[in-house]
Parts: structure tokens; C-alpha cells; sequence
């Protein structure tokens, strides 16, 4: 992979991270997709970027990673928990933070065609490929959000438990 492909794949990441940021600081925390609240979406992104810059970190320091195990709803519920207690603006800010320590991890590492497991069960997925995917993650995310923020989302179960 070229270093002027890396560097796209990573500006939109970075960019879709800002957004989201931005976005879920300051907006109201139960605000619901009609499967979950805003303050469960950014708790869930704060834990799973945590994750990915400490698998990126280990990945760089030549380590196996320590990865998490069970199923995505109960780990996204872990990280529902562990975040519940602080203000959105807190929590946008840890995003940002974790992001900084995944993207430099990232840029450490010179083969991105190598496997970025994210769980202990998770199939073979390039860093690359993980990247963009996390990059959709989220943009996904913020537009249900939003779609549900302008009216367009009616909720059809209450949010998860945050």
C-alpha cells in the first residue's frame, strides 16, 4: 500500500472521528436511533478506540495483543458501563484522545496488509481494511443519529441501557 493511500484512508478517519465528535459533544444524550441512545453510540466508540489503539500499539511493539472475547452486544454493553458516569463533552473528549494514540500507533506500523484482529473470534481483517471499516462505523453511526435527530428515525424499541 502506497503512503499516499495510508494517508487517505487515514484523513477520513480522522475527519469522520472529529465529526462525530463534534457532533456528539454537545448534542442530547438521549437521542435515540430507535436502538440506541447518543450517549451509548459515543461510550461505545471511546471503548472500541481504546481497544484500537491498544492493539495498534501492541501490533507496533512487535506483542500479541490482548484482545477482548465475547459477543459485540455484550461487549458493547462493557463499554456502556464502564463510561455511563461522565458528561458527553467528557466522553467526546476521551474519543479525540484515544483516537490521537491509535493514529500514532498506525503510523508506526509500516505493513498495513497484516491482520488488525479486534476480538478474540474476529476473522482475518487487514489494518487497512479495518480502518476503513471503522471509518464507516462511525459515519454510519453519527447519520442514524442525525436521521433520528431531523425526524426521519422514529424509535421502535427503547434505546439499550447506557
Amino acid at each position: 500500500m502506497t503512503t499516499a493511500a495510508r494517508a487517505e484512508i487515514l484523513d477520513s478517519l480522522n475527519r469522520t472521528v472529529a465529526d462525530a465528535a463534534a457532533y456528539l459533544c454537545c448534542v442530547n444524550e438521549s437521542l435515540t436511533d430507535g436502538h440506541q441512545s447518543a450517549r451509548g453510540v459515543l461510550a461505545q466508540m471511546v471503548y472500541w478506540h481504546e481497544q484500537y489503539a491498544s492493539i495498534a500499539r501492541a501490533l507496533a511493539d512487535g506483542v500479541k495483543p490482548e484482545l477482548v472475547s465475547g459477543t459485540y452486544d455484550v461487549i458493547n454493553m462493557i463499554g456502556r458501563q464502564k463510561f455511563a458516569g461522565q458528561s458527553l463533552p467528557m466522553l467526546a473528549h476521551q474519543l479525540t484522545v484515544a483516537h490521537k494514540a491509535f493514529v500514532e500507533a498506525l503510523d508506526e506500523l509500516p505493513d498495513w496488509s497484516i491482520n488488525f484482529p479486534v476480538k478474540q473470534d474476529s476473522g482475518f481483517c487487514s489494518i487497512a481494511e479495518r480502518v476503513r471499516l471503522i471509518d464507516a462505523h462511525i459515519a454510519n453511526r453519527i447519520t442514524l443519529l442525525k436521521r433520528a435527530e431531523a425526524g426521519l428515525i422514529k424509535a421502535k424499541q427503547p434505546a439499550l441501557d447506557d
